[in-house]
């Protein structure tokens, strides 16, 4: 009988069914239940113990290798499970595994001609086994929770960015959007006048109008993306950032900025947290000045932000409101740690971040 052989060519114009039949590998041709991810741990588990119970039944039947080796081999499946399925089900299967091995050791005991076979070392094999699977267990702990801390860090990340956009929409409404809802009132005001003078007022006052609308629309601009911020450093940003908060902030950054070395998120993140705090000292603190200071400290970056409002209470403080946990996030996000130190005296942000060898220098 003929066997047909199928050159690549031939294959492509067979059906769908026969091309996968040729070509699949063995292991696509078992059971869908059996390759689902879901029952891939029962099936090495069943595999492994498979191939434990076939080296315990050598152990007793065949005389062309030792029974030790076959009792090693079950040694290693055990380890093997070890790894892979963790501390509790390694300890049933060493319970397990014992019952043949003492059985065979204690041939005579049980009826059975066997050849003896020490059990000294097997103690330390156990032992051996139950350690492998306490270090796979702690190994999945630490994955999970370092799983878990990564999900909760995305997650508090992601609400920080929603609420920032939240904030930047309501500004926008607010501010923006209001300020040209009057402009539009305004020149319409001033097309229905029929007094030359009041509509060249009226006109004055769209100007006035339509300059505070770009005005708020700049800072706006500036506050989510400082202008030619890679350019110029992080310095010349807080000094610009300075310029515009509205009242007295001084800059200490005499002699260290070309000194430390940060990359560039680094530093766009340390403007944030600047900005952030600057703006709190501004609006809610009372505070006549502030001071954002810029130091280095045995091989660390430090921003400080100090101002001389009345402070607050971290009680007082809601839950969902997005300074404080922001600069927190941001100070997370570049391996940095964040100090609030607050009292009636004022209020002061430190962010102090490792210098790495990566990154451009401050300029």
């Amino acid at each position: 009988m003929a066997i047909p052989v199928y050159s690549g060519a031939a294959q492509r114009d067979l059906p769908a069914t026969v091309t996968e039949r040729v070509t699949a590998p063995w292991w696509d041709r078992l059971p869908r239940w059996l390759t689902r991810a879901e029952h891939r741990p029962w099936l090495i588990a069943g595999t492994l113990d498979l191939a434990a119970t076939g080296f315990i039944v050598l152990a007793f039947t065949q005389t062309t290798f030792s029974a030790e080796l076959m009792f090693h081999g079950v040694f290693v499946m055990l380890v093997l499970h070890a790894f892979l399925f963790g501390l509790r089900p390694t300890l049933i299967r060493i319970g397990l595994v014992s019952i043949p091995l003492v059985v065979y050791a204690e041939a005579a005991i049980f009826g059975l001609k066997e050849p003896p076979l020490e059990l000294t070392e097997w103690p330390l094999m156990f032992v051996i086994a139950a350690l492998v699977a306490w270090m796979a267990d702690r190994r999945a702990t630490t994955s999970q929770r370092y799983a878990a801390l990564f999900r909760n860090a995305s997650e508090r990340l992601l609400t920080v960015e929603e609420n920032e956009r939240r904030r930047v929409a309501r500004e926008l409404h607010d501010g923006v959007g209001q300020v040209i809802t009057a402009l539009t009132l305004t020149l319409d005001a001033a097309e229905s006048e029929r007094d030359p003078a009041a509509a060249r007022a009226r006109i004055a006052a769209a100007r006035s109008l339509a300059d505070t609308a770009l005005a708020g629309t700049r800072d706006l601009s500036h506050r989510m993306q400082p202008a030619r911020f890679e350019e110029r450093g992080l310095v010349s940003a807080l000094r610009d950032l300075a310029a515009q908060s509205g009242f007295p902030v001084t800059i200490q950054a005499d002699g260290i900025a070309a000194a430390a070395g940060l990359g560039p998120n680094t530093r766009l993140e340390l403007f944030r947290i600047a900005q952030e705090a600057l703006a709190n000292a501004a609006h809610h603190s009372g505070a006549a000045s502030a001071t954002v200071t810029i130091a280095k400290d045995a091989g660390t970056f430090v921003l400080a932000v100090t101002d001389s409002g009345h402070g607050f209470e971290p009680a007082d403080v809601p839950e969902d409101g997005i300074g404080l946990a922001g600069m927190l996030e941001r100070a997370r996000l570049i391996g940095g740690e964040l100090e609030i130190d607050t009292g009636p005296g004022g209020t002061q942000v430190r962010v102090a971040v490792p210098i790495g060898a990566e990154g451009r220098t401050l300029e």
